[in-house]
Formats: C-alpha cells, structure tokens, sequence
C-alpha cells in the first residue's frame, strides 16, 4: 500500500507530466519549468513524424513466428532461473513481466491478474513490437536506443494508450562482447509506481547477462569500425589509439602486406611525419597483438575479420540486408588517411544509394527501433515512405 503523501505525489506527478504531453503534441514544446527529462522530450521528437497518436495498439507478430524466435534466442536459456523469479514478482506486485529482443519485439511476458487483461489489449504480449517507431516512447524503446535503463511513467509514454502504466527497463548486454542482446521490462499501473522497480530490473538484468554463453570471436582479430569503434584480440577488448586504429583498418585491407613506403604514403598521404613515428606505432601494436605483425613487408599474420570488409563483401553482392545490418554507423568519418578517406567515401555514397532505393519499411523501421548510429540515414528514408504507406492505407480503408 502508499502512503497517502507519496500517492499524493504521484498523482501531481502524472498531472503535470499530462500537460506537459498536451503541450507537445498540440506543437508547444516551450513547457517552462517541465517535470519531463531530455531523453524522454528527445523520444517524443523521434516518434512524432512516424506516429499518430490516436493509435490504439501496437503491431503483433505470429504466434508461432514469435515461439521460433524465443526457443532460438539465446536469452531464452539465460534467463531460465530468472524466470521463476520474474513470475512471482509479477503475482506479488501486480506486474507484467517482459522479455524483448534487439528490436524490440517481446519474445516472453508473463502478466499478474492485475495486469493481464491491460496488456493483451495493447499487444504487450509475446511478438508485440515495442520499439520506439512502432510503439512510441516506452522503456522497451528508451532502453533500446540509449543502451540505459528507462523508467516511463504515466504520459512521459507517447502514445495515450499505455498513459495508465509505468514501465522499467534494463538493456542485456552481453559482458564480453558489449552487444545489446534485448531488454528486461516490468510494467504497472501508475498508482504501483515505486523506485525499487527499476533498481530490481537492473540486478535482473545483470544476473540474466551475466548466464549468456561465451561469445564466440568471428576471427582471431576483430576490428569493428562502422560507428562505434573496437578492436578484439582473442577475446578481449584492446583499447587502441585513433591511429592504431587506422592502421589496423589498413593492414585489413591489405592483406598482402604494405612496404614501409606505401604504408606511410596511404596513411600520411603528403604530410610531413617521419617514417619512425609510423614505425613505433607498429611497434606498439605488434606487442599488443603478441607479435602477429610481420615486416617486409608489414602484413597481419593472424585471421582478421572487419566489419567494413563485410560490408564492403555484401554491397559487391548485393546483399542488401546483410549490408543494412553490418552499417552501424561511417567508417572512420575523422581519419585524414587518403586511402581509408577513399573507403569512407565510397562506402558512404553507395549506402546512400541503398538507403534512397530500400522500399522495405519493416527492414528500415527494425534497423531504427535498433537505435544504430546511422539512423539519421534511415530516418530520412523513412520520412518519405511512411506517408505514402499512411496515404495508400487511407485509401484502402
């Protein structure tokens, strides 16, 4: 039971976040003195062009679709002893209890009596798709893009029909690799809101993180360097400078080996630094990476995988979806490398090329509703095809 003070409070709370809402979908977002945060006014920005909100109910998906996803997620067995857990949190404090992929699509729910009925009416059941396009602000969504916990309460959600609830969410992220495997969500009515719902969903997340399998590395090497940069060496994350970084990136790409003259010309260009500084450099990495650079010339001597090479492989194939998924973001937008500079480009005018001509809108919204680097890319595409969709859906109708 609350305390009468602190319902007093909540009540308050939700009226003056519901104005605030008012304001901003009635086009005031100059709110003054506003209860409603930056990440939650940053979500309402996101959903307004692609959301009407006298929506009612989010999209589903098949049944047995969903049951396939589930009994292939590797969610599904690490979240095994916490399940047992979730379920009575859920009977105890009238909750629904919430498992979603990397989209944003629930794979499992388990509801109280108090809550059963409200989620089946809005779809928050297994195959509900709850990224931030489809549903709107809502944790799922948050948590998704800002790779953060999210608390939603009351009409900080976008769309009217879930302003009766409050949800908590924690992203999964993977220990060893970092990746954003799903979403750990409990939702209530905005009467039950309390604190200790996002702390408990946090510790649930952790602990169902912390049972994921070992990761398994794609080769002895891995540079990633489309967005958020990383470099793996067997298994473990290296921190690596800017330049270390570059020259990874070149000795990927030149598999063959590059001389001391080459590689200082495709990593300098005409610049005027040394060839020792470039030598030190690969001295530094070839310790870092227990002596697999060669010399004579300089080339990896371990499997290398890059996620640029990949897609570079699945643009020459045309392999759209593949590409779509690798691009996380530009490669190497800051490096003054004429070379990498040529493959920044290239690979930057022909995803926008792909981006202009991809009519698949589930493809796009499930790359948006990942919260990748690139969405601005997508966003745009997005813009034109959703209100063709809307017109042809008004016409239909």
């Amino acid at each position: 039971m609350i305390p009468v003070r602190a319902h007093d409070a909540l009540i308050q709370r939700r009226q003056s976040v519901s104005l605030q809402w008012q304001r901003f979908v009635s086009g005031h977002e100059n709110m003054g003195n506003k209860r409603v945060g930056e990440t939650i006014l940053s979500s309402w920005r996101r959903c307004t062009p692609y959301l009407n909100v006298e929506t009612s109910v989010v999209p589903v998906d098949d049944e047995y679709v969903v049951s396939q996803r589930w009994r292939e997620s590797p969610l599904r067995h690490a979240a095994h002893k916490e399940r047992e857990t979730l379920e009575q949190l859920a009977k105890e404090g009238s909750l629904v209890a919430a498992i979603a992929d990397p989209q944003g699509n629930l794979l499992w729910t388990y509801a109280s009596q108090h809550m059963r009925k409200r989620a089946e009416s809005v779809n928050f059941v297994a195959g509900g798709k709850w990224g931030e396009l489809t549903a709107g602000t809502n944790a799922v969504g948050l948590s998704l893009v800002t790779r953060e916990p999210s608390t939603v309460f009351s009409s900080e959600h976008y769309l009217p029909f879930v302003h009766d609830w409050v949800c908590y969410a924690s992203p999964i992220i993977h220990p060893q690799s970092g990746e954003l495997l799903g979403v750990l969500d409990i939702s209530t009515t905005w009467n039950n809101h309390t604190p200790l719902g996002q702390a408990a969903v946090c510790e649930l997340a952790r602990s169902i993180a912390k049972r994921l399998p070992d990761k398994q590395p794609q080769a002895e090497l891995e540079i990633f360097a489309l967005g958020r940069a990383k470099v793996v060496f067997r298994g473990k994350t290296q921190h690596v400078s800017q330049r270390q970084l570059e020259i990874l990136c070149l000795l990927a790409l030149n598999p063959q080996g590059l001389s001391l003259e080459m590689f200082h010309a495709a990593l300098y260009g005409d610049a005027n630094i040394s060839p020792s500084t470039l030598k030190a450099e690969l001295s530094h990495l070839r310790r870092m990476l227990d002596g697999q650079i060669g010399s004579r010339p300089y080339r990896l001597m371990v499997p290398v995988w890059g996620d640029f090479v990949q897609i570079w492989q699945a643009l020459r194939s045309n392999n759209t979806e593949t590409a779509i998924s690798l691009y996380r973001g530009s490669f190497l937008p800051q490096s003054s490398s004429p070379e990498l500079s040529e493959w920044h480009h290239c690979i930057e005018a022909v995803m926008g090329r792909l981006m202009g001509a991809c009519g698949d809108l589930s493809l796009l919204m499930e790359k948006m509703c990942h919260g990748s680097v690139e969405s601005a890319l997508v966003r745009e595409r997005l813009s034109e095809l959703i209100p063709d969709k809307l017109s042809h859906a008004r016409g239909v109708m």
